[in-house]
């Protein structure tokens, strides 16, 4: 439909490393592929093809050939580089931006955004998607059956892979990459060895065994040093006494090695740098080394030994392009990288000694952990900051190969607990939690349980427990860390007043307020506020940190005004220290809102709240667990302000969107639950506020027990919905023991328990028993304007409500002056159409719902 497609057009998303120049044959394989990706869409798109075959047999190659030969017949082409599973997610969230997808800063969501795109056809709908060096076929494939299931054969996209194994799924086509034809050896060699003869080649395609990793190798030395070919079989020879066999994989590296180890030999003579090079890099992963990382530092460092002239920086480029030369390694212009192939990789590695492999590996080790970021405010915690994470994104790859985790040192070890950071950044918390139980469990073994960065990954292990909402966990992780590091530290810091025992302090604080106990959270975080600012001053990061988490704290425990002042201060200085859009002081300034809604404030919290949400979509996205939040309390401050209508659709949006991320029983989305509840009851569905309230307080018992106070906060939702059906009765018994509850667990002055009040009074009203009504409604009402002042929102609907009451007792004259009294003021701050003021003109009673917030 949009016109003639032309040989050598390129697609519009296209990510394919350039072709390779000397690409030899393979017709047969390729015409199959071709056939049987041609074929009926809806079949193709069901069964990807899958080239397997052993290392170094060129599935890359072909797979690459590919792409570029049918280019033009696609509108999206995406290379993979699936070795690693969660470089597969990544990939595809970056796919997802490449198509301007609004998915969010969530790799899983954003992932899941991409293969729905591409199974729907829209914006592309001729693609290829190519998955490189599939580890492990069947895991991957989990990834694509559901979403990839094609809508009706809308769309033409097509799967191809490479792997090492023969697919046993029967969900794929396999196409087996077999080493060359001895045509097609000889063709090559003819190729790049100018006036070989083809006798000679057809011996040295004989000598290694026709693999085209082996041939290409032999090819580029005998193009670079023209030895002789009697020479070089014999040289073959000498290096290697196995017999060439490629019906055993298992050690078939070994055997071909002698191919790469001549060259390895030459390069030796000609650039020793260059070898300690290609020995390094032997020990990053397998897939492309940025030139970052090449050229920083420390690999400086590394090579200089081997080459005085290194002393002048340009000439690493000379080093590289003599790996290049002789096939040894890869460099790829176009994304700025490096590449060796694994089996050069292994061939090289098993020529070293095991201390020659340690030393190689530490050296590596010391690269990454150089390039690890370190610029900005917070110098210790670069994560925090999104400016950061490409660079860290450069290093992430390279942390298995290396085997980093192993590392003794202190200041390499540091990446792994980055990465976990980066994670939970990310969102992507389970495996953040997989993650730091592997290095809590490794760690503990190689340094003790007492170790302090044993200690420290177990901090960042129970954030990934909170963050999961498994609080009990994480509340025991916290606990036990905490009393090693004060049996550690206590010798120089009696006072239990070390940073590191503060901020772990902090950690088991969130833990509590998690579990509903606030006041002892209050408790701790007001220590450790005071503490730290003693420290370090009052704009340090770690200080605001601890400031943002105090006033949680406050607005938890009630005290919205002490909430509000502190979240005031740190929302200046954050912006101050790390600028108006770092995602801390849009999370801050997402509190702040928070407070002004709880003071009444509404107008103002849903002008802030909206300027937050479109700084998260600008900064991270909407996806990110702080947007998600922030989306949700704007929607309650729409609702309170007296617009269901737009806040029910707002926060069904953000919980379809929590359902699809965390499941229907996560902390967040439950909160999203009850609030979509509320919504339905102010847009008079009460049926569905109640089937809604219901599943959200069967999520809260599970997860959080019966005397939580979100779980008792979720109860009090729950019989304002049945007392609106009808059930006042049911309502009342229920209001009498959820408000008692809660009076046990957060006092009688605190929010959630006088407006539990005023619902239980609601309740008594509808059932004729104004003395109880009135009762209850005076207790309220004392509390409220001890907390709030005269014109806060809770006490005018406590007021009508009571002004209701007493007109039920026959007292008119004083209902019509009570009700007079708060008319003028509702309007005035609320607005003549928000439902307080509807309500009392009326004479209709309010509700008040409560609503858990974020801990």
């Amino acid at each position: 439909p949009a016109g003639p497609r032309y040989p050598g057009s390129v697609p519009k998303i296209w990510n394919v490393r350039p072709r390779h120049a000397w690409f030899t044959g393979r017709t047969t394989v390729l015409e199959r592929l071709r056939d049987q990706l041609r074929g009926d869409s809806r079949s193709a798109q069901r069964f990807p093809q899958v080239l397997y075959g052993l290392g170094g047999v060129g599935k890359t190659q072909v797979a690459r050939e590919y792409a570029h030969r049918f280019r033009a017949d696609y509108d999206l082409v995406w290379w993979i580089e699936a070795e690693q599973p969660d470089r597969v997610v990544s990939s595809l969230a970056e796919l997802a931006a490449e198509m301007d997808l609004r998915a969010g800063d969530v790799v899983a969501e954003a992932a899941a955004a991409a293969l729905q795109a591409l199974r729907r056809g829209a914006p592309y709908s001729r693609w290829l998607l190519i998955f490189d060096n599939v580890e492990d076929l069947d895991r991957a494939l989990k990834l694509l059956p559901e979403e990839m299931e094609p809508i009706a054969g809308e769309t033409y996209g097509h799967i191809l892979a490479t792997c090492r194994n023969k697919p046993a799924s029967t969900k794929v086509e396999g196409i087996e990459v077999e080493v060359f034809t001895r045509a097609e050896s000889i063709e090559h060699l003819c190729r790049r060895v100018t006036k070989l003869p083809v006798a000679d080649a057809d011996r040295v395609a004989d000598a290694v065994g026709d693999l085209p990793l082996a041939v290409e190798v032999a090819a580029a030395w005998l193009a670079e040093t023209a030895t002789p070919v009697d020479a070089y079989v014999e040289q073959l020879r000498e290096q290697s006494t196995k017999v060439l066999s490629l019906g055993k994989p298992e050690d078939y590296s070994e055997q071909i090695g002698a191919t790469w180890n001549i060259s390895i030999s030459r390069l030796r003579d000609e650039s020793k740098a260059a070898v300690r090079l290609l020995e390094l890099c032997s020990f990053f992963s397998a897939e492309p080394i940025s030139m970052r990382l090449i050229g920083s530092d420390s690999m400086f460092e590394s090579l200089l030994p081997y080459d005085p002239d290194l002393r002048e920086r340009y000439m690493l480029g000379k080093v590289i392009q003599t790996l290049n030369r002789f096939a040894l390694a890869k460099v790829d212009p176009a994304d700025s990288s490096i590449q060796v192939h694994r089996l050069v990789q292994a061939a090289v590695r098993a020529g070293l000694s095991e201390e020659e492999v340690d030393t190689a590996k530490h050296e590596v080790h010391r690269i990454l952990a150089e390039a690890r970021p370190v610029e900005g405010v917070d110098r210790d915690n670069p994560v925090n900051d999104p400016k950061s994470w490409p660079s860290f994104e450069l290093i992430w790859p390279h942390l298995s190969a290396s085997g980093i985790a192993d590392c003794d040192e202190e200041k390499v070890r540091q990446l792994m607990v980055d990465r976990i950071r980066y994670l939970l950044k990310r969102g992507e918390l389970e495996s953040a939690r997989v993650l730091g139980t592997q290095l809590n469990k490794v760690w503990t073994r190689e340094l003790g349980e007492n170790d302090l960065q044993t200690l420290n990954i177990r901090f960042e292990l129970a954030n990934a427990l909170r963050a999961q909402g498994k609080y009990q966990e994480a509340r025991a992780m916290d606990e036990d860390t905490l009393a090693r590091q004060i049996s550690v530290l206590h010798k120089d810091h009696p006072n239990d007043d070390h940073p590191s025992i503060l901020i772990t302090t902090g950690s088991l604080a969130a833990d509590l307020r998690a579990l509903g106990r606030f006041d002892e959270a209050l408790t701790r975080d007001l220590r450790i506020y005071h503490g730290l600012r003693q420290i370090f001053g009052e704009n340090h990061p770690r200080t605001l940190i601890a400031a943002n988490n105090l006033a949680i704290d406050y607005r938890l425990s009630g005290d919205s005004e002490a909430a509000r002042r502190l979240d005031e201060e740190t929302v200046e200085r954050r912006s101050s220290l790390l600028g108006e859009e770092h995602p801390f002081t849009l999370t801050t300034k997402g509190h702040l809102a928070r407070d002004l809604r709880e003071s009444g404030e509404y107008a103002a919290s849903i002008q802030v709240l909206r300027e937050v949400v479109a700084a998260f979509e600008r900064v991270l996205n909407a996806d990110v667990p702080e947007a998600l939040r922030t989306a949700k309390s704007l929607a309650v401050s729409l609702r309170k302000a007296g617009h269901p209508h737009e806040a029910k659709r707002l926060t069904e949006e953000t919980y379809n969107r929590y359902r699809g991320r965390y499941g229907t029983k996560a902390p967040d989305a439950l909160a999203c639950c009850l609030n979509l509840a509320a919504d339905f009851s102010a847009t008079g569905d009460k049926q569905a506020a109640l089937d809604l309230a219901l599943q959200a307080y069967e999520g809260y018992q599970s997860t959080l027990g019966e005397e939580h106070p979100f779980t008792l906060a979720c109860r009090n939702n729950l019989y304002i919905y049945q007392r609106g059906l009808g059930a006042a009765e049911e309502a009342a018994r229920g209001g009498e023991d959820v408000r008692a509850a809660l009076e046990e667990v957060l006092g009688s002055r605190h929010p959630f328990t006088l407006c539990a009040a005023i619902n239980l009074a609601n309740a008594y009203g509808d059932l004729g028993r104004p003395d109880l009504a009135e009762r209850w409604e005076r207790t309220a009402l004392k509390g409220l304007l001890e907390r709030f002042g005269p014109t806060h929102p809770d006490v005018l609907a406590c007021r009508s409500n009571l002004a209701i009451t007493l007109r039920a007792a026959g007292r008119e004259e004083e209902a019509q002056r009570l009700r007079a009294s708060i008319l003028e003021p509702a309007a005035k701050q609320l607005g003549v159409d928000h439902p307080i003021a509807e309500a009392a003109r009326a004479w209709r009673r309010i509700n008040r719902d409560l609503e858990p917030q974020p801990v």
